[in-house]
């Protein structure tokens, strides 16, 4: 039992410590530039909350409300229960029957007996 808080310990310690100690040397190592290295302007603090913060929220939410856009530019749609608010539409003339198919008799044979 004790072996094992003793390794969940060390677990933290070393997992904690890693980032100081790498961030440590790489601090150490750019304290002499090496040969050709050109350091550029840095960014200030308005820009570096511009670049990292408001276009990456920016982007989010024109992401968001393209995907939200279609359904809230839609009218409403029919719910089973509900009454029917709109005009009938018919395909082709209500009091037309449908014609006969032509070519093909009738018979008590075929379906899913599979006797065609």
């Amino acid at each position: 039992m004790r072996t094992r808080i003793a390794q969940r310990i060390a677990v933290l310690a070393v997992g904690t410590a890693l980032p100081v100690l790498v961030g440590a040397g790489t601090a150490l190592a750019d304290l002499k530039p090496d040969d050709g290295q050109v350091h550029g302007p840095s960014l200030g603090a308005g820009d570096t909350l511009l670049l990292f913060v408001v276009i990456p929220v920016g982007l989010f939410l024109l992401i968001a409300a393209l995907s939200v856009l279609p359904s809230a530019l839609s009218r409403p749609r029919y719910r089973p229960g509900k009454p029917w608010d709109h005009d009938a539409a018919w395909i082709g003339d209500p009091m037309e029957s449908a014609p006969a198919p032509t070519g093909i008799e009738p018979s008590a044979r075929g379906g899913a007996s599979a006797e065609w």
